[in-house]
């Protein structure tokens, strides 16, 4: 059987709402497959995020610079979306990067495309809605996370959430992500190996 790109989209908005085969044919004509090697960046600082992405497979992360060093604060994996949210939604300049972490093989929607979804059917609307307070949550507890939990505590967070991204992700993306420097998360990581 040929591998069909919008397999996992469709499962995964038919988690959310039921779609019936127009609104599936509709997915199939709005998102555009694309490839992208590993390290390519989909969005530079200071350009306009145009496109939401879906991951089939492959890594990404969102990142800024300060002071000469690049700070990770979103890492996704499939079967999540991504973009530059900020510039996204407001058509202002990015503060961030978009980066592809590992080959990647996404969906992609122009945001006119999706926002006229949206407006015109009341399943998108709704699977945007769920979509977005999900993320809403998750960045609420990610920075309660941040304050409230030690690097530690952190970290044995992500590797029971995402144990696949010590597979995919290097160390340095993962330390940033979690808000400790390179050197630290070693120390961690030597620390949790004599205990276990």
């Amino acid at each position: 059987m040929p591998h069909d790109p919008y397999h996992k989209i469709i499962a995964q908005l038919n988690a959310l709402v039921h779609l019936d085969e127009e609104e599936q044919t509709q997915v199939r004509s709005s998102f555009e497959p694309v490839h992208f090697a590993k390290r390519t960046v989909l969005v530079k600082e200071g350009s306009i995020c145009r496109y939401m992405y879906f991951i089939n497979s492959g890594y990404l992360r969102t990142y800024y610079v300060k002071e000469g060093l690049e700070v990770t604060n979103h890492i996704n994996c499939p079967t999540g979306f991504i973009t530059a949210f900020s510039s996204y939604i407001t058509g202002a300049p990015s503060y961030e990067y978009l980066e592809c972490i590992t080959a990647c093989e996404l969906l992609r929607i122009p945001k006119e495309k999706l926002d006229t979804l949206f407006v015109n059917n009341h399943k998108w609307a709704e699977a945007g809605r769920i979509i977005n307070e999900n993320v809403v949550l998750y960045n609420e507890q990610r920075t309660r996370d941040i304050i409230s939990k030690t690097a530690e505590e952190r970290y044995l967070q992500l590797l029971e959430e995402h144990p696949d991204y010590v597979h995919h992700v290097p160390l340095q993306y993962i330390a940033s992500f979690i808000g400790v420097k390179p050197e630290s998360l070693s120390r961690i990581r030597r620390t949790l190996q004599t205990q276990g």
